[in-house]
């Protein structure tokens, strides 16, 4: 309307909705999650499960943009997205278009507001809403770090070809991209950056080819900023994995493709903790969990 503010910008984004920004103390690692406006009950399933703090130092925060059935943010999806932002103050929304294309901008509105308003958590998680995120692993995990500063971590990729197909989803132009192949990247079903990590992806982004999938481009903003992923085989990529109590009790640090009642069940099975596994299934830890994945098919 004529005479309004201007919308506030984060990371060249302009912004709906912004939850207050983190107080102190920071939380040591900031979950993101790029959700589309319509998976309420995957963002709840988040909520009642890995996304809860339950008294860990974490908080999570949902990126969103614009229903594109309703072409702006005050349809009925829309409207329920702002009621559940009122009422849950994890949800940040962007002034686009809510695409599989624009889920590149949507992940850097996350680091936007992870660098603009919670500077002081020490990691970010990006994992997607139909992730499992072992949050008290992962914790572990990073705290024992030797060398945190520039932290890149996933489950890498390495050696993936552009699709060349215009008909493809992810069709990437030569003249977009020329090389053969992209460089290491992690999976984009989760991965960890610390947060100087995220100011040199963030410092780089404008500077390169707006290539998707989106684990691509922040992977292609690592390599110009000097990020080298590392791999981490408790962390998922495309595999789906069994409810199994030793892998998600013991084993896994991510899974991904679990539907809500899946994630809440996954969780149960991660709160018994390692307590699940037999001696031999700790020997054989990541093995056996991708063998039983294989098996499912």
């Amino acid at each position: 309307p004529a005479g309004s503010a201007p919308l506030p910008i984060l990371a060249g984004i302009p912004i709906l909705v912004s939850p207050p920004g983190c107080g102190d103390p920071a939380p040591f690692l900031l979950l993101l999650v790029p959700s589309a406006p319509a998976h309420f009950a995957q963002r709840q399933a988040v909520r009642d499960t890995w996304g809860g703090s339950g008294g860990l130092p974490t908080r999570t925060l949902f990126g969103l943009g614009v229903p594109v059935e309703e072409g702006d943010a005050v349809g009925a999806v829309g409207a329920a997205v702002q009621e559940e932002a009122r009422r849950h103050g994890d949800v940040v929304q962007g002034a686009f278009a809510d695409t599989y294309a624009n889920l590149t901008r949507k992940t850097l509105l996350l680091l936007g507001w992870a660098a603009a308003r919670c500077p002081g958590a020490r990691f970010v998680l990006k994992a997607d809403d139909d992730a499992f995120v072992h949050v008290p692993g992962l914790l572990t995990l990073l705290r024992g770090w030797r060398t945190p500063a520039r932290l890149y971590l996933g489950r890498v990729h390495w050696r993936v070809r552009p699709e060349r197909d215009p008909r493809g989803r992810h069709h990437v132009p030569a003249s977009l991209y020329a090389a053969a192949a992209f460089p290491p990247y992690c999976s984009g079903s989760a991965y960890v950056l610390s947060a100087p990590a995220v100011l040199a992806v963030l410092a780089v982004a404008p500077r390169v080819p707006p290539v998707g999938p989106e684990d691509v481009f922040v992977g292609l903003c690592a390599r110009r900023a000097g990020l080298a992923p590392r791999h981490s085989a408790r962390m998922a990529g495309a595999a789906r994995f069994p409810l199994d109590p030793c892998c998600y009790g013991g084993v896994l640090l991510s899974a991904h493709r679990l539907r809500p009642p899946e994630l809440r069940r996954a969780w149960e099975l991660a709160r018994g903790g390692a307590a699940a596994c037999s001696p031999l299934q700790r020997v054989l830890g990541v093995l056996r969990c991708k063998a039983l994945a294989a098996l499912q098919g």
